[in-house]
């Protein structure tokens, strides 16, 4: 089983390569003698089945298998489920909105996306508007059902590989303030003219800042700064001439 971020946490209580007296303390968690109840929408009829044998099979009740947000609420018939699995090939803007699709009929219900690929800056957009966990599909067999487990305890789950999402650095002032000129159209050059710093010390917090926002390009740079659900979280200014270059004198 790929172990999850939420799963390395326990270590301090139990084995990090035995997560059984971990799991075993969260079993009175909304758990009744047929596990949690969870509902499954997936577009992919086969991946759909896969998801519900490996729920069943991890003890779990299965109340709803669909296709759509809109008939999985429909199949629910108001019962609500701890936890809702969304199938989706990344952890797009379609995933995401079904998840609050959910979620306004519902009321807060955990969610799990089962993503074929999980780019960082996917996981991690997911992670910071609201779900709870993240599954790679090649990792379902072996981990959704203890991930569903962690997440109804109050945990937050992504694939070991994408520790950044869970756990991403702050931005510098400088890393901010060079951001902000990137979002105005400024070249490298010219952002060390107005910063009075050579343009290889730009460059180099550019990085930085890219790696951070796990971005590899100023557009998508840009489009985190400008994405109304997250760039207000990162402390990014609009540019007003003179007022960048003041604050660092």
């Amino acid at each position: 089983m790929s172990q999850t971020v939420a799963q390395e946490a326990s270590s301090a209580s139990g084995s990090p390569a035995d997560p059984g007296p971990f799991l075993n303390g969260m079993d009175s968690v909304k758990r009744g003698s047929d596990g949690l109840a969870v509902a499954v929408c997936s577009e992919q009829g086969s991946l759909r089945d896969r998801i519900y044998a490996t729920l069943r099979a991890g003890g779990h009740s299965v109340i709803s298998r669909s296709a759509t947000g809109e008939e999985l609420l429909a199949s629910c018939n108001g019962t609500k489920p701890s936890c809702v699995v969304i199938a989706a090939d990344r952890p797009a803007r379609s995933a995401l909105d079904t998840v609050r699709l959910v979620r306004s009929q519902l009321g807060r219900v955990c969610a799990v996306l089962v993503c074929r690929r999980a780019p960082v800056a996917d996981v991690r957009r997911a992670l910071e508007l609201g779900v709870d966990g993240v599954v790679l599909a090649g990792d379902a067999d072996q981990a959704l059902a203890a991930v569903i487990v962690t997440v109804c305890a109050g945990q937050v789950s992504a694939p070991a590989g994408q520790r950044r999402a869970v756990r991403p650095r702050a931005l510098t002032a400088r890393e901010k303030q060079i951001l902000t000129l990137v979002v105005a159209g400024l070249t490298n050059s010219q952002i060390a003219s107005e910063l009075f710093l050579a343009e290889s010390t730009v460059k180099s917090h550019l990085s930085s800042a890219f790696g951070k926002l796990a971005v590899s390009s100023r557009s998508e740079a840009v489009a985190v700064i400008l994405d109304p659900e997250r760039g207000p979280g990162l402390g990014i200014s609009a540019f007003q001439p003179g007022l960048v270059r003041a604050s660092t004198g």
